[in-house]
């Protein structure tokens, strides 16, 4: 499974309370102080005025965030743009960890009056590489085993389902985390250092 362009996706809970405009001035304060952590931030475009696009995006040479509004369901997308070393494992590790760290901050955004949360009962994953990874079955074996050994790592159980997010072959490759009794987004990222260690340590 060599695919490093993935994009994880994690939902907004109340999307209707927070405006798409608000997240332009935080994120060219990221930009300004560089806050992701192994990211050089660079420029941000506004595609709100498109139904159903990347809606605020947030460039970065090692890959893209948006507050997406893709399935009409809003959330927070972060794809990755450049390789990454390790097993499939530890890439997509490092990608789920990027994605947790930006929902984090923004959950911590004083400026977003009301706040913002995120779900962590569901995550959207999809790779951005057709010639690597095609929608079809063989794909979803593979990337299944991956993506199982991290959430079964980061979860502590087995108490999560993966399944395909689309059959049709001319659609990206992609699936669906539905997660029981999600911990919050703290837990999840005190425990992501856990479960990289793991990989590097020879734990797969």
């Amino acid at each position: 499974m060599q695919v490093d362009k993935l994009g994880i996706k994690l939902f907004i809970a109340d999307p209707g309370s927070v405006s798409l405009k608000a997240f332009v001035p935080i994120f060219h304060a990221w930009i300004q102080k560089q806050s992701i952590e192994g990211h050089l931030l660079i420029d941000i475009h506004d595609y709100s005025h498109i139904p159903y696009g990347p809606g605020i995006l947030l460039v970065a040479h090692e890959g893209n965030f948006s507050i997406d509004l893709g399935d009409g369901r809003p959330g927070l997308l972060y794809y990755r743009k450049q390789p990454l070393a390790g097993a499939p494992e530890d890439r997509l590790a490092a990608i789920l960890k990027t994605s947790l760290q930006a929902c984090s901050l923004l959950e911590h955004e004083a400026s977003l009056e009301g706040g913002i949360r995120f779900r962590t009962d569901e995550v959207s994953i999809v790779a951005n590489d057709r010639l690597n990874a095609p929608n079809a079955e063989k794909t979803f074996a593979e990337f299944q085993s991956v993506a199982s050994a991290v959430f079964k790592r980061l979860l502590g159980n087995s108490n999560f389902a993966v399944t395909p997010s689309g059959g049709n072959p001319k659609e990206r490759f992609g699936v669906r985390i539905k997660i029981k009794d999600s911990p919050d987004m703290k837990a999840l990222l005190d425990r992501i250092p856990l479960v990289w260690s793991e990989y590097h340590s020879g734990g797969l």
